[in-house]
């Protein structure tokens, strides 16, 4: 293993995984490439507290190329080996977070031209600018695919080391998706599942008020993509189904009349 700095800028919703209990899909940024790496496993909610990073927080770890995953970007780490460094704080600083998040070797055009790198190199993880976002969906998730969930849930946990706490994972009941046009003129447009975990734990709190649904869609139409705001989708592709990509998480830096960036020209 080589030791790396990565700043995290992606952490999904927690999903129960047989071989680690559950696990985080974590991605940042390599401070020697400024390229996305995916990094795996970590089983956020387990690590030691001086451990659990938060989003935009820069790290220090082992990590090692896997050979189970033949996706380019992922990589093993060794979880008691992170160290955890400065934050890159919003406000004044949105420009440091941008200068590292948006680049050549990170942004893509579109989703065809993300789609069109995996195939020609295997690539799973990107990120674009939408031209505009139609609309939220949230849609419930059948009653099968919940029970078995919780099925799986509880048989992992109950295998879990006596001496080893046992946390139990709200199985989220529905799936947020939104429907966005690339910026592409033969982009015909596209429905992608949020994976994202502020939203799951955004869910979590509003669904005993009134209008939860509401106050989700307000959210991600109103201040993520809201009119002061110059935001990015970050995405990532299923090691199953490379050509299926789903969205990871944002970056939605202020509007800013300074910032020049010509990445495709």
């Amino acid at each position: 293993m080589e030791k790396s700095e990565i700043l995290i800028v992606v952490k999904t919703y927690p999903e129960i995984s047989s071989k680690y209990t559950e696990t985080v899909c974590t991605a940042g940024i390599s401070a020697d490439t400024k390229k996305l790496v995916r990094l795996y496993p970590i089983r956020f909610r387990y690590l030691e507290g001086s451990q659990q990073f938060k989003k935009y927080q820069w790290i220090r770890a082992n990590i090692r190329k896997t050979s189970a995953d033949p996706r380019p970007e992922s990589y093993n780490i060794d979880p008691e080996s992170i160290e955890l460094k400065k934050v890159i704080p919003a406000g004044k600083t949105w420009e440091k977070r941008f200068s590292w998040l948006i680049n050549e070797n990170t942004v893509f055009s579109s989703v065809e031209s993300l789609r069109a790198a995996q195939i020609n190199c295997g690539t799973s993880l990107g990120i674009i600018q939408p031209k505009e976002v139609k609309r939220v969906i949230i849609q419930m998730r059948g009653d099968e695919e919940i029970k078995e969930a919780v099925s799986k849930k509880d048989s992992v946990i109950s295998q879990l080391d006596m001496f080893e706490k046992k946390k139990g994972l709200y199985i989220l009941p529905i799936r947020i998706m939104i429907e966005f046009v690339c910026k592409d003129s033969n982009c015909k447009g596209h429905k992608m599942s949020i994976l994202d975990w502020e939203l799951g734990q955004l869910y979590r709190k509003v669904i005993k008020g009134p209008d939860w649904q509401g106050k989700i869609e307000a959210k991600i139409m109103e201040e993520i993509f809201g009119a002061t705001r110059d935001t990015y989708i970050i995405l990532g592709n299923m090691v199953s189904h490379p050509q299926t990509f789903c969205v990871l998480g944002f970056f939605w830096p202020l509007k800013s009349p300074y910032r020049q960036i010509h990445l495709f020209t």
